[in-house]
């Protein structure tokens, strides 16, 4: 156990604080108990937003997988990732999911099947209109951007699919979302038990919606302040519209993956952001000023 500016450093086991990239925390899930319990289910497999239907499903990794199956590529066939830093990094949970059906690529080929557009961490891919002239059709992987919008134009709207992680958005440990915008339906796609959790708690967070948006806002400004006064700058300027769900800044020539290491053992959810000299850190709505002061003092007493 070590000490920094009145912190412990490297805590005994199970004596970690947790940030999570998720603005779940120890005691929501009994709230979510509470929202289940009271909850008047109508029995539909889904809900209705904005004339769109938002199927539930267990994760966001299963909605993608309920897009596979209908999409069906053969296992010869190529899923196009483009992202919204043109960055090579994509999360291996897209990846492994995509490796169940078919294979994966960077660039457009003869084989290529579907492109799976990724708005990285609630920032939105610039370029969306580009994309249909290919007569492909297109998934909007939106996990970090259920509120992201660029030019008036919410992201998951463009695409033929889109996909979404309530976990990532709201404080709830699962729950995904998967929506057609050629009005395809979803069945079977989640048990009855597990769809009445996830839509008592969308019911109730989305409703907070805008809190969530100003809170995200408000922290990731702040990690901005504090990060440049450090000499670390952001990976990403936001956009308006965009709703962050992460912070990134740059670091070149840093060990990141030690930085990664290090923070985690400190229970701060946390990654390099691979290909980039850069990191990603938690930025959501349960977060404030002291969070960001915290993990200042951790990578501080790291690069010492």
């Amino acid at each position: 156990m070590d000490w920094s500016k009145g912190y412990i450093i490297n805590p005994d086991d199970f004596r970690s604080g947790q940030l999570l990239m998720s603005p779940f925390t120890s005691g929501y899930q009994f709230r979510n108990h509470k929202l289940w319990s009271n909850f008047l289910n109508d029995g539909l497999p889904y809900v209705t937003v904005d004339d769109r239907r938002f199927f539930f499903t267990p994760s966001g990794t299963s909605a993608l997988e309920a897009v596979f199956n209908q999409i069906n590529p053969a296992p010869e066939d190529e899923i196009w990732i483009v992202t919204t830093s043109g960055n090579h990094y994509i999360s291996g949970c897209v990846t492994r999911t995509i490796e169940k059906f078919c294979r994966w690529s960077r660039q457009k080929t003869e084989k290529s099947k579907a492109i799976l557009v990724n708005h990285e961490f609630g920032f939105v891919y610039d370029g969306m209109e580009e994309l249909a002239a290919h007569n492909l059709p297109v998934i909007e992987d939106c996990a970090y951007s259920m509120y992201s919008s660029k030019n008036g134009i919410k992201a998951g709207t463009l695409g033929d699919y889109a996909i979404y992680s309530m976990a990532k958005m709201f404080p709830i440990q699962a729950g995904g979302l998967v929506v057609s915008n050629r009005n395809r339906e979803f069945t079977g796609v989640c048990e009855p038990d597990s769809r009445k959790y996830f839509k008592a708690c969308f019911h109730y967070y989305h409703q907070q919606r805008q809190q969530i948006i100003d809170g995200r806002l408000k922290i990731f400004h702040l990690f901005e302040e504090k990060f440049r006064n450090a000499g670390l700058e952001p990976r990403f300027e936001l956009q308006d519209g965009e709703v962050p769900g992460a912070f990134l800044f740059k670091a070149p020539g840093w060990p990141l993956d030690e930085l990664k290491v290090f923070l985690q053992k400190q229970g701060i959810e946390c990654s390099v952001f691979y290909g980039e000299d850069a990191f990603y850190l938690p930025c959501h709505q349960n977060m404030n000023a002291d969070h960001i002061d915290y993990i200042l003092t951790l990578i501080k007493y790291f690069k010492k």
